[in-house]
Order: structure tokens, then C-alpha cells, then sequence
């Protein structure tokens, strides 16, 4: 079963942008970026305050910071929470299934 194709998933190369409104620097994304994309700088704004950056040459649009933000600052162009989580999900439909043939 293959669950991301062309037909499902945006076809541009998606990388991921910042609210710097929403942003508040707290790093979770950091933590579960797999290309190591994403650094905690200073607000340029408020000084006092941490934001997000992206490297975007790293940036695979893979969806894992939209997943776990939660002030929803952190996004991919063209991919919505809800199709990420509809991704999520199928993934998992997925492994139950190898595991299941397997035994």
C-alpha cells in the first residue's frame, strides 16, 4: 500500500515556514526534526524572546514540526494538519499490518 503519491501529496517541494506571531521559541520542533533543519535564534523583534528558523537547503517538508507544534506555527505550504494527521494515521495502519503479517 503505498499512501503518499503524487496524487495525495503536494507536488512542489514543500519547506516549512514560520508564524513568528504564533512562535514562541519553545523547540519542540527542534527535537523532532529529522534533517536537523531548525534552529532556536533571538526574536529579532523581541529581543527578549525566541523564535524558530528554518534552514530551508535542509528542509525536506517531511511534516514533523507541523505535527507537534503546539501553537501551530510551524507549517508546510500545501500540507494542512489534517492531511498530515490523515498521513500519520494511514502510517500506522500500515506498520500494524507488516506486524501483523509477520506473525
Amino acid at each position: 500500500m503505498n499512501f503518499i503519491n503524487d496524487a495525495t501529496f503536494p507536488r512542489k517541494e514543500p519547506k516549512a515556514a514560520v508564524k513568528k506571531d504564533r512562535c514562541d521559541g519553545c523547540a519542540i520542533c527542534v527535537d523532532v526534526c529529522p534533517q536537523a533543519c531548525l534552529q532556536v535564534i533571538v526574536n529579532p523583534k523581541r529581543k527578549n524572546n525566541r523564535i524558530i528558523k528554518v534552514i530551508g537547503e535542509l528542509c525536506s517538508g517531511c511534516g514533523a514540526c507541523q505535527g507537534v507544534c503546539p501553537k501551530e506555527a510551524i507549517f508546510i505550504p500545501g500540507l494542512s494538519t489534517e492531511n498530515l494527521r490523515g498521513y500519520v494515521d494511514k502510517a500506522l495502519v500500515m506498520i500494524a499490518e507488516a506486524e501483523e503479517s509477520r506473525a
